[in-house]
């Protein structure tokens, strides 16, 4: 059997169209893209080693973006048999778009976002083949989430009315169906709808299937609060249902039996000391034993999870988890520093109430958007440790194009096929004869970037001098990543060989078939940014921002431009990196708008350097869209 594949070999289960019960297990190197929260201390630490990428750490907290089936098969081998509890909320069988409201400046003027390209790919098009096809894609990653858990791990599915009973009998099959331990309740968004013209039940409620996978797994005596003290009261002791034995217990020197059915609630053991502590007393009336319950201000929590709201409105997201749901669940199956995960993270709810509750959390997400937000709402909290912005970048393209390429055809190299590919996505024609130059659009020519490298200065400046060559005026630079700090030197050299130059990025979208097959690719210019660097008469820095603007304006209303003024509004965060090391981003100072507080700043504050010498500053800006753009400044102290 190949490496890359388990397979759980279980008859039983539900059965759909292709079922395959062998699950794809690709482990791909993570790439940190950025720091967050990072002490000085640990930074300086970093500088001193030999390899400064490495993250001198116990643990990090985690935040990855991507396909979340490549990333759980990467965790397993650093985290295989380790994670306590895992939280999903997939997606559910609606084919109903997902529309987030974003707010734009200070005015908060309302945009609605639709799902991007890949997005809809990912959630909602996986059900093209209908249940099919869905089944087989919840099936996939239970089945790797499974192989995470730790022996005390727990598992809990959040899902609808429609398909959650189809969800379950998968998860019974993945988790086994004697580790199923309850379906507790919860509240959902109230909708007061109609079904093709038939009046129905409004829904309510959703379901979470709760799962006990480890030999170790428990939970914790969690109560709830009342508003009220309950008072104490006598209670019998002998209605519990069911028949135990021995049946009898001595009280007070006399045995008494339980009616027919039933048992006493205490062992004898139990009861023996209740009545030394005048917790037990015979009933004035009918002579039958009873315990004393004490006065209390709380209950002790069961399967009906309605009397808290199971949804949030709080970032956008239509399917925005509460935090006082996730509270209850974090509470009653972990304790301090155990792991937390979340797959499908969305607005990251369970990586911040598993931070604020003291628990180390993983999370993961495809949305770039769901990531930036995420990462927004934890910077939002007090004291947060730091965390890690991950993804599989280049390896995950890397093995995408060997997958994709190399089977083709042994005619042709993966390199050639991969550049025509691109081409034909961008609607361009190749041509031949050019070494830096690969296709043309209209009269425009294309230069095609590598999977596994950005694309450089040099790379850039080649293409333009054969443009040149060949006296043409016209240069378009599709790539994945970028060299920092190009803009300005890529504007100068443009102007100066009177070539119009644009940089495009490539989207992952060209990585997902449905995308491809239904034409939905688009390739996006970069967006422009201006910064400044002052020194100020402390020998203290500072930034300024001095413009920015996104290409992709089409994305907007037109209604909704027209209220836009400032080239600001386009942005909703921005971060410093004090000393690049030109590799990891680490965030050491940001100002980010929140939906309360709409400000942002354009003025960092002041850094000063303890050492006189050369320093590399990078500033990072994120969008209304959660897409970031970067610009490198060289300053001296």
């Amino acid at each position: 059997m190949n490496d890359q594949y388990i397979s759980l070999n279980i008859p039983t289960g539900l059965y759909w169209k292709g079922k395959n019960t062998q699950v794809e297990r690709i482990a791909l190197p993570f790439q940190t893209i950025e720091i967050i929260n990072e002490s000085s201390a640990t930074r300086e630490k970093e500088k001193d080693t030999m390899f400064p990428t490495k993250i001198d750490t116990s643990w990090y907290n985690r935040l990855i973006w991507g396909d979340n089936k490549y990333i759980m098969a990467s965790l397993l081998e650093e985290f295989s048999g380790k994670i306590d509890l895992i939280y999903i909320d997939p997606p559910f069988y609606t084919g109903t778009n997902q529309i987030i409201i974003l707010e734009i400046g200070e005015k908060n003027t309302p945009l609605e976002k639709y799902p991007s390209l890949i997005e809809e790919a990912a959630y909602r098009n996986v059900w093209k083949e209908g249940s099919d096809s869905y089944f087989q894609w919840i099936f996939d990653r239970l089945v790797l989430m499974r192989e995470l858990l730790s022996r005390k791990g727990i598992m809990i599915i959040r899902h609808d009315q429609y398909w959650g009973h189809y969800v379950k009998i998968i998860a019974d099959e993945v988790f086994g169906k004697s580790n199923f331990t309850n379906e507790i309740i919860v509240k959902r968004i109230y909708k007061n709808l109609t079904n093709q013209g038939k009046v129905s039940i409004p829904i309510a409620t959703d379901s979470l299937y709760v799962y006990l996978f480890g030999i170790d797994s428990k939970f914790y005596n969690i109560k709830n609060k009342l508003d009220d003290i309950r008072e104490g009261y006598w209670r019998r002791i002998d209605d519990s249902s069911g028949v135990r034995n021995p049946p009898e217990r001595i009280i007070f020197g006399k045995k008494f039996l339980p009616p027919a059915g039933k048992h006493f609630k205490f062992n004898q053991k139990k009861i023996d000391i209740m009545i030394k502590e005048n917790k037990i007393r015979l009933n004035p009336k009918t002579g039958r034993p009873e315990y004393w319950v004490e006065p209390t201000d709380e209950y002790a929590l069961n399967s009906n999870w309605t009397d808290i709201s199971g949804y949030s409105f709080n970032t956008g997201y239509p399917t925005e988890n509460s935090e006082v749901l996730l509270q209850r669940i974090i509470n009653s199956c972990t304790s301090k520093d155990d792991i937390v995960a979340d797959f499908f993270c969305g607005s990251g709810t369970t990586g911040a109430v598993a931070e604020k509750l003291g628990r180390r959390w993983i999370m993961a997400d495809i949305g770039r958007f769901a990531i930036h937000t995420t990462r927004k709402r934890l910077l939002g909290i007090d004291n947060c440790k730091p965390f890690l912005v991950q993804n599989l970048g280049k390896y995950e393209r890397q093995y995408w194009q060997g997958a994709t390429f190399q089977k083709r055809s042994n005619e042709q190299v993966p390199l050639y096929e991969y550049i025509q590919f691109i081409l034909e996505l961008y609607h361009a024609e190749p041509i031949t004869g050019m070494l830096h130059l690969h296709g043309k659009k209209g009269k425009r020519l294309v230069h095609v970037g590598a999977i596994d490298v950005p694309v450089t200065l040099d790379e850039i400046l080649n293409a333009l001098e054969e443009v040149k060559k060949i006296q043409q005026n016209g240069l378009d630079i599709l790539g994945w990543e970028w060299e920092m700090g190009l803009h300005e030197v890529v504007e100068e050299e443009s102007k100066k060989n009177t070539i119009d130059l644009k940089l495009l990025n490539i989207p992952r979208d060209v990585m997902d078939k449905r995308a491809v097959e239904k034409g939905e690719v688009t390739f996006f210019e970069l967006a422009y940014l201006e910064v400044e660097s002052k020194k100020d008469k402390y020998g203290e820095f500072y930034i300024d921002l001095k413009d920015f603007a996104i290409p992709n304006l089409d994305l907007i209303p037109k209604e909704v431009r027209e209220k836009i003024t400032r080239w600001s509004d386009y942005i909703d965060y921005w971060a410093i990196d004090w000393d690049w090391n030109k590799d990891i981003f680490h965030n050491q100072w940001q100002s980010y708008r929140t939906r309360k507080d709409r400000t942002l700043l354009l003025k960092s504050d002041s850094h000063k350097y303890p050492d006189h010498g050369k320093h590399t500053i990078m500033v990072k800006v994120i969008d209304i869209f959660g897409n970031d753009t970067t610009q490198v400044l060289e300053v001296e102290s």
